[in-house]
């Protein structure tokens, strides 16, 4: 009995090791640049002052707006919150250069980078705006979506410029923004 009991626990700690990497490793949220997009709004503005973002006047209703260098490329963001708790559920990035030849290899090399970190599903959306998406996995658990698509005068022939657009969103907090807005109807 007493044998059978040690294995038991021998057998019980052995899969707490196994198990434990797991569990502490797991990614619940989104992350971009290293922070969770999760919480209050206010706490992720300061993480983004602290990587040397820095305010733009215009805001947006539910929204604020930074610059700053994001893949070492000069950078607009827009980090979307809900209005009732002020928790983030999405980031976008904007880059923008003078054509669609400067801001490609930008575009493909942020993608390459997303495929070599990320456990994902990609999906061709539109092949004119070269828009994907990438749905991220922790395990088997769907964590994040990002979207990546070129705006450049091939496709919107008054624009000037090509602008990358490359959105950062957490399943979780998305959802539940969603579903706030869906109690009011």
């Amino acid at each position: 009995m007493e044998i059978r009991k040690g294995m038991k626990q021998r057998l019980a700690m052995c899969m707490l090791l196994v198990f434990m990497p797991m569990c502490i490793f797991s990614q619940k949220h989104m992350m971009f640049m290293g922070i969770p997009i999760d919480g209050d709004a206010a706490s992720f503005y300061q993480k983004l002052i602290n990587k040397g973002f820095i305010k733009e006047e215009a805001n947006l209703p539910n929204a604020f707006c930074m610059m700053g260098k994001f893949y070492d490329e000069d950078a607009n963001i827009q980090v979307d919150y809900d209005p009732r708790n002020r928790i983030v559920y999405s980031v976008t990035v904007y880059i923008v250069k003078n054509s669609f030849a400067a801001v490609y290899p930008i575009q493909r090399d942020i993608l390459k980078a997303i495929e070599d970190k990320y456990r994902y599903e990609k999906k061709l959306i539109d092949q004119q705006l070269y828009k994907y998406d990438y749905y991220i996995y922790d395990g088997l658990d769907p964590v994040g979506l990002i979207q990546t698509f070129i705006v450049d005068s091939r496709t919107v022939p008054s624009t000037r410029s090509a602008m990358l657009s490359l959105s950062y969103v957490d399943i979780e907090n998305y959802l539940n923004y969603e579903n706030q807005k869906r109690e009011d109807v």
